[in-house]
């Protein structure tokens, strides 16, 4: 295998995933990105470059449109292209402008708080996981609402006015001014003291380049308090950076799992020397000793990156020690597939390039990887709360030896919002 070059890779789902491939990130060309350097990079690199309809770029105004227009349709809905600027700021800084809270919709179709990021004004005037967003600048919200209008330029100072009900089904009225956002990736985490088990339990929305910083922080605690099984709560993750989900894999599985396959990344038969194998790290905050079970929460939302890190945590079955590894939700979205950001002065184009795999070379999920237990969230109760219907299954599971849920496939996974812009990743105005 060939490991001199220097890219971008990104592992995708409804969220980006981004790494970079041993020689650091690609220098954006001075050029803006053209019609003809669309067709260029999608008949050289495109995973499914022989299956694309025949198009001429003359036909099509805007690259974007010929993008579109060129995708191996149903199976990519991922490929896209995005301004450098906001690229560049949401993955490798962990920022974007907005207001700073998640939005989603529950089984009964009424959009609801997910969560909130630390340290923005919206938090600071009190709102809270599971308040219900009725309108904005006064506009009620139907399923055919379009968010994107609604809500203005992705710009500093735009203003909103929200209509909530709060979790008394009280009115709240909340006038903000979109600003820079930091994202956190943690969202929450806890040490859970059980009569059978002490728990590390961690609450990861993105998997972002600033991340590692914070799941350091998180495995420390999970080590000073003498955590014996480990929840990671991926119900809201879309993906993020292949670096950060290796060595969230790497923190997870331990000594023994050390210079073994984390995942195969495979490139079409134009590119196959690009193929490429990562071996799990040795991070300073591994856990140690290593936990027998890993207990992944997980929905129709959790993708690209989470799913790779799940498919590679199971891969080491084929290994001398074996791990139970369980999903509790639902069935995870299904995006076996990642990319290679090609940068340009003004646009990234970000085609779908590689498949990936585990160390026993299994992948293609595309209906997502199933779930061991069945079980619908109450998006109106907060984090870490042990009456919370996903995390309260995890540890009945620990107690008592089996599931509650089902095992049959529900699908009561909420649809997510539909905004653009990257926030739309992350399921996040």
């Amino acid at each position: 295998m060939r490991k001199n070059y220097k890219y971008l890779i990104l592992a995708l789902v409804s969220g980006i995933l981004i790494v970079a491939c041993e020689n650091g990130f690609i220098t954006p060309t001075p050029n803006n990105l053209t019609r003809d350097q669309v067709l260029e990079k999608m008949n050289k690199h495109y995973l499914w470059y022989d299956q694309m309809p025949e198009v001429s770029a003359g036909d099509y105004p805007y690259p974007s449109e010929l993008l579109d227009a060129m995708l191996y349709k149903p199976t990519d809905r991922w490929s896209y292209i995005v301004s450098t600027e906001e690229f560049n700021t949401y993955y490798q800084q962990g920022e974007y402008i907005g207001h700073g809270f998640g939005m989603k919709y529950d089984s009964q179709d009424k959009l609801r708080v997910t969560f909130i990021y630390d340290g923005t004004t919206v938090e600071s005037q009190g709102l809270t996981r599971g308040w219900e967003l009725v309108s904005i600048n006064g506009e009620t919200l139907t399923a055919e609402s379009d968010l994107d209008s609604l809500l203005g330029a992705d710009s500093v100072g735009v203003e909103n006015t929200f209509a909530f009900l709060d979790l008394n089904q009280q009115s709240v009225n909340l006038t903000l001014s979109k600003e820079v956002i930091d994202i956190n990736s943690v969202l929450y985490s806890e040490v859970i003291e059980l009569d059978t088990s002490i728990v590390g339990y961690m609450v990861f929305q993105q998997f972002l380049a600033t991340s590692t910083t914070e799941l350091d922080n998180v495995f420390s605690g999970f080590l000073d308090g003498g955590v014996q099984d480990i929840v990671v709560d991926l119900r809201y993750n879309p993906g993020g950076d292949v670096t950060v989900a290796r060595h969230l894999g790497s923190l997870l599985a331990g000594d023994f799992a050390v210079k073994r396959t984390f995942v195969n990344l495979e490139y079409n038969d134009k590119n196959s020397d690009r193929d490429i194998g990562l071996s799990f790290l040795e991070p300073e905050y591994m856990l140690d000793p290593t936990p027998e079970r890993i207990f992944f929460i997980a929905t129709g939302s959790s993708a690209s990156a989470s799913e790779l890190l799940i498919n590679s945590l199971r891969g080491l079955s084929g290994t001398a020690r074996t791990f139970d590894i369980f999903i509790i939700g639902d069935d995870t979205y299904g995006k076996p597939v990642g990319s290679v950001a090609h940068r340009y002065k003004d646009s990234t184009l970000v085609p779908i390039t590689f498949r990936y795999t585990n160390h026993l070379d299994e992948g293609d999920f595309f209906d997502g990887l199933t779930a061991d237990s069945y079980i619908e969230e109450d998006i109106t109760i907060p984090f870490g709360d042990p009456d919370e219907k996903l995390l309260k299954e995890v540890l009945y599971y620990i107690e008592n030896g089996y599931f509650t849920g089902a095992g049959n496939k529900k699908g009561f996974s909420g649809r997510n919002i539909r905004i653009r812009g990257i926030q739309a990743e992350a399921g996040a105005i």
